[in-house]
């Protein structure tokens, strides 16, 4: 079965130390959230997953994350694996698409979102962050545009909490039409399970849940340790 531990591989100026100029040029995030079919484990997980590395290393992705869920819960749209990609704008796009479409075309479900930003430099910082937090989610249509904007602010407001390393509350890019695409994506970093749980647990997140929970259709998420 393949390890529970996150697989990250950082390609040049994608490390920690890269500048934040050059983090800016990377233009494009695709996210994956998919669960491989259930006779889909053991060795053949693993020659699925470490040949996607390859093939995305080759095809020019500026940086990705691949890793399992650490956190169990019954929650029904809970993920098991993700896969995060990161290019250098649509060209390389264009090249990680196919093979991303490979993988998603043996899953058993998935979703994904397809952001037109760059992850700021501290969210490759393996050394400091423990614990990455991915959520998506769609409003209903009936939504007011009050609704959203409130929903969006409250999420916002939620990364300013001192235990939250990093945040990324961002839509989808406006040309995105991908399969199961999903409209909102949140991303956040923690240093350590125990300040994930603690952020979880905080009454500013509680409290919004009930409006979130009457304008959203639909939401996915997972929960990293890098």
């Amino acid at each position: 079965m393949p390890t529970r531990r996150a697989f990250m591989l950082l390609a040049g100026s994608m490390a920690f130390a890269g500048s934040f100029a050059a983090a800016q040029a990377r233009s494009r995030l695709k996210t994956l959230l998919f669960n491989l079919p259930d006779d889909l484990a053991g060795d053949r997980a693993n020659d699925l997953i470490d040949g996607l590395k390859g093939r995305l290393h080759a095809a020019g992705a500026a940086g990705f994350l691949m890793g399992r869920n650490m956190i169990p819960t019954p929650f029904p749209t809970r993920f098991e694996w993700i896969c995060m990609v990161e290019t250098d704008g649509e060209p390389a796009l264009r090249q990680v698409q196919p093979i991303c479409g490979e993988l998603l075309a043996q899953c058993r479900n998935f979703v994904q979102c397809d952001l037109a930003c760059s992850l700021p430099p501290g969210y490759m910082d393996a050394a400091s962050v423990k614990v990455r937090h991915t959520v998506m989610f769609n409003f209903k249509p009936d939504a007011s545009s009050d609704a959203r904007e409130r929903i969006v602010a409250d999420i916002r407001e939620m990364g300013k909490l001192p235990m939250v390393q990093s945040y990324l509350v961002e839509p989808i890019a406006a040309a995105a039409s991908e399969p199961n695409q999903m409209q909102w994506q949140v991303i956040g970093d923690f240093a350590s399970v125990a300040d994930y749980r603690a952020y979880s647990a905080a009454p500013v997140h509680l409290a919004i849940r009930e409006n979130f929970t009457a304008h959203t259709s639909r939401v996915a998420f997972l929960d990293v340790e890098l």
